[in-house]
């Protein structure tokens, strides 16, 4: 038996796969990715090690007729391209995203078991339509909006490391600030615009930009980096950014379900400035989801500036403990350990 895993084209699409894999690899299970071609699958999948193929796809949300036009054709060809890399007897999982669509029509095709996991609180396009003839649908959230098919709340898999690293103790004003896989600007302006009061509250912060966003998150810093620079550390990239979540006492970040569920893992908390723009405001109501759960703020993006980060950094520095006690008090399930065993896969 194989393991097909389609999605991708984000780091969120792609990680919760991922940390089903590492349940795969320990027990010798066969698996392969069928990702986007966006270059941020092939960089995750090749550290990690794990056999993929890409498909040359692109979304068909938000796009004009001419795009949606585009996109469909960019679709039929990806199926005739993926159609003889998925055998008979395979089992697909799909996480969402356009990249997804090529493997979940050619298993169709092909009568393959089909499963999918959707890790946001609103139910992606590509799950939406798949969900009522997958074996059954996995989700991050109990109350999962747009849901449908055979339902069943497993949480949203994170890596083995995000589970085991032990919880900080004590507090030490560390701040480390994430944009999500591709970096954000907006993140970086706020950041920029904000680190003399921030500075000035006590904090020390590790910021990644982004290393498409790092020059220019430098030049916006100017002289602040050398003014601050024992206590404000700017990276393009951070690799291991596990043990930097587990040793910072507050995370800023977008809402994206993967950062959401590390976070809850490391039992760190976090103030959470969600991507107005994403599908359907999924990230807000990611947010919301924690924010509810006692263990993070929210922050509209336009309130961010004029002391509004500072203001909920400062109300989590003065409850730390609270929010500290409430991430932990309840421990997130194996979620990737569920969808093995729910998807029959031995």
């Amino acid at each position: 038996m194989r393991v097909i895993f389609a999605g991708g084209g984000t780091g969120g699409h792609l990680y919760p796969s991922a940390a089903v894999a590492e349940v795969l690899s320990r027990r010798g299970v066969d698996f392969k990715f069928l990702v986007s071609d966006r270059g941020i699958d092939a960089r995750i999948l090749t550290r990690l090690g794990y056999d993929y193929a890409e498909q040359n796809v692109s979304p068909f949300m938000g796009a004009g007729f001419a795009g949606r036009i585009k996109a469909l054709a960019k679709l039929c060809s990806a199926v005739v391209k993926t159609y003889p890399l998925i055998n008979k007897g395979d089992k697909v999982i799909l996480t969402g995203g356009f990249a997804a669509a090529p493997a979940a029509v050619a298993a169709k095709l092909k009568g393959c078991e089909l499963y999918l996991h959707e890790q946001n609180s609103v139910m992606g396009l590509v799950n939406r339509i798949f969900a009522k003839g997958a074996k059954k649908v996995f989700l991050s959230f109990p109350d999962t909006k747009n849901a449908s098919g055979n339902t069943i709340v497993t949480g949203n898999p994170v890596r083995r490391i995000f589970r085991t690293l032990e919880k900080k103790e004590g507090y030490s004003g560390s701040v480390l600030v994430l944009g999500g896989s591709q970096g954000s600007r907006a993140i970086n302006k706020i950041m920029t615009d904000s680190i003399d009061g921030i500075m000035e509250a006590g904090f020390t912060v590790t910021h990644q930009t982004g290393e498409g966003l790092f020059r220019e998150t430098m030049e916006a810093y100017g002289s602040k980096t050398a003014m601050y620079g024992d206590r404000l550390f700017v990276r393009p990239y951070i690799d291991g950014v596990a043990a930097v979540m587990s040793e910072s006492d507050i995370v800023v970040a977008r809402a994206g379900a993967g950062t959401v569920f590390e976070l809850a893992a490391v039992g760190c908390p976090a103030v959470y400035i969600p991507l107005k723009s994403a599908s359907e405001n999924h990230q807000y109501y990611n947010a919301l989801a924690a924010e509810k759960a006692g263990g993070a703020l929210i922050l509209d993006e336009d309130k961010a500036r004029g002391g509004g980060l500072i203001e909920k950094l400062n109300e989590i520095k003065n409850n730390i403990d609270v929010f500290r006690s409430r991430l932990r008090e309840k421990p997130l399930p194996d979620s990737a350990e569920m969808i093995v065993r729910e998807a029959g896969i031995e």
